[in-house]
C-alpha cells in the first residue's frame, strides 16, 4: 500500500506541475510566496504586507516569523522562482518524512503500519499540492519524535540529558517556523522516569512558554485574529481578565470543533482518544507524553485560533505522526494498529476528490493569472518612476 501512495502522490505532483501551470489561490498562500520571493531578493525578513499596517517591531516582520521567510526563499535562490518550486519541495520533504519513520526504533512491521496510515492522512497527502508548509512542519515533528522516542528508550543519563538537549534545541529552531512547537516541550515532563526529573523539566516547560509570548510580542506582528488579541492581556497584567475569556473560547470552540462535521477532525480527535485509554490502561511514558502534547497543542488552538477546520487541520498537523508513532511504537493490540491504518485509508479514499479540486483550482488560477498578464505588465512598468536613489518605505 504504501508504495502504491508513494506512486500516486509522484503520478499527482507530476500531472500538477508538469506544464508549469500552476499558481496559488489562498491568501495565506500568496503571504509564504511573496515572503519567499522577498527574501531572496533582499536576504530581508520583513513582512511582505501587513494588516492594519502592523508588523513585528524587531525586524518588521509579519505574524508567522522569519522561518518560512528564510526556508523557501532560500530554496527560490537556488532553485528558481517556478511558481510550481512549492510543490516538489513539499513532495521531496514528504518523502524525507516517511524516511525519518524507518528510522524510529522498533521492529519493521511497526515502522510500516505507521509509515503506511501516515502516508493516508489528509495532512501528509493534501498539502504537498498547496504553498502552506505542512509538509515542512511534519518533517520537523518526525525528527522531535525521533528524539522523544530515544529519550524514553535511554537508561543511561549522560545520553538521556544530551538527547534532551538536542530535542530542546530544536524545538527552539522550529518555534521559528511555528511558535506552537513550544508545547512539545511538555512531553519531556512525560517521558521522565522520577518527581524530581518531571518537576525539573515542568520548569523548563514554562520558562520556554514565557520565553515564547516574548518572541511572540516582539518578533511577530500583532495577532490579527481576535482569539489570538486576549493574549495581550498577559502583558497588561490582566490575568483574571485573560482567564475567563480563555476558558470562555475554549468551551465554546470546542463545540464548534465537534459539531465541525470533518471527518479529519473528527480522526485526529480519535487518536488522541484512543491514546488517552491506552494510557490509562498501561501506564506508558510515551503514551503519557503524546497526550501531554496533543492536549496542550489541541488547547491552544481552541482558546486562542480558529475552530474552523482548514485551519485546525493545519495549525495541529504535528501531532498526526506523534499520535500514530504512539500507537504503533506502544503495548497496543495488532487489530488496533491495523485500524488506524484501515480508517486513514478509507479516509483518503473519500477526501480525494477534495485534494484533486484543490489541483485543479490552482491549475485554474494559472490560466487567470496568464490572462491578466498585460494588467501585470502596467504594474511592473510603474517600477520605473520610482527614484531608486532613495530607499522605498
Amino acid at each position: 500500500m504504501l508504495l502504491g501512495q508513494v506512486v500516486l502522490l509522484f503520478g499527482l505532483v507530476y500531472r500538477a506541475t508538469g506544464d508549469g501551470r500552476y499558481f496559488l489561490v489562498h491568501e495565506d498562500e500568496v503571504i509564504n510566496f511573496c515572503s519567499a520571493i522577498v527574501f531572496d531578493e533582499t536576504t530581508s525578513v520583513r513582512a511582505e504586507g501587513c494588516i492594519n499596517e502592523n508588523v513585528s517591531s524587531i525586524g518588521q516582520m509579519n505574524w508567522y516569523g522569519p522561518g518560512y521567510s528564510v526556508f523557501y526563499g532560500s530554496l527560490r535562490g537556488i532553485f528558481g522562482d517556478a511558481p510550481y518550486l512549492f510543490v516538489w519541495i513539499h513532495f521531496i520533504l514528504a518523502m524525507a518524512t516517511l524516511g525519518l519513520v524507518f528510522l524510529l526504533h522498533g521492529n519493521l512491521e511497526n515502522r510500516l503500519l505507521m509509515a503506511n496510515a501516515l502516508a493516508f492522512t489528509w495532512q501528509y497527502s493534501a498539502y504537498i499540492f498547496t504553498y502552506f508548509p505542512e509538509s515542512l512542519i511534519l518533517c520537523m515533528a518526525l525528527l522531535l519524535i525521533l528524539l522523544l522516542l530515544k529519550i524514553n528508550e535511554s537508561n543511561d543519563q549522560g545520553s538521556k540529558l544530551r538527547y534532551i538537549l538536542l530535542y530542546s534545541g530544536f524545538v527552539v529552531i522550529f518555534m521559528l517556523f511555528r511558535v506552537t512547537f513550544v508545547f512539545w516541550l511538555v512531553g519531556l515532563v512525560g517521558v521522565s522516569r522520577s518527581l524530581k526529573e518531571g518537576i525539573r523539566l515542568s520548569v523548563w516547560f514554562v520558562v520556554a512558554v514565557v520565553l515564547a509570548l516574548v518572541y511572540m510580542k516582539f518578533f511577530t506582528a500583532p495577532p490579527y485574529a481576535g482569539e489570538m488579541q486576549k493574549i495581550d492581556k498577559l502583558f497588561e497584567f490582566s490575568i483574571v481578565e485573560f482567564i475567563l475569556k480563555t476558558v470562555w473560547a475554549l468551551m465554546r470552540n470546542s463545540g464548534y470543533l465537534l459539531v465541525s462535521g470533518s471527518i479529519e477532525v473528527y480522526f485526529l480527535l480519535a487518536m488522541v482518544l484512543v491514546v488517552a485509554i491506552r494510557w490509562w490502561k498501561t501506564k506508558e511514558r510515551l503514551l503519557l507524553a503524546t497526550m501531554l502534547v496533543s492536549g496542550t497543542v489541541i488547547a491552544a488552538l481552541l482558546a486562542y485560533y480558529s475552530p474552523g477546520p482548514s485551519y485546525f487541520l493545519k495549525q495541529s498537523d504535528a501531532l498526526v505522526p506523534l499520535l500514530l508513532a504512539a500507537l504503533m511504537f506502544s503495548i497496543s493490540p495488532s487489530t488496533l494498529k491495523s485500524s488506524v491504518v484501515l480508517t486513514a485509508l478509507i479516509i483518503f479514499i473519500f477526501s480525494y476528490q477534495k485534494i484533486w479540486k484543490d489541483i485543479q483550482d490552482r491549475r485554474d488560477a494559472f490560466a487567470r493569472y496568464e490572462e491578466n498578464s498585460d494588467l501585470r505588465t502596467s504594474f511592473q512598468e510603474m517600477t520605473s518612476f520610482i527614484n531608486e536613489d532613495y530607499p522605498v518605505t
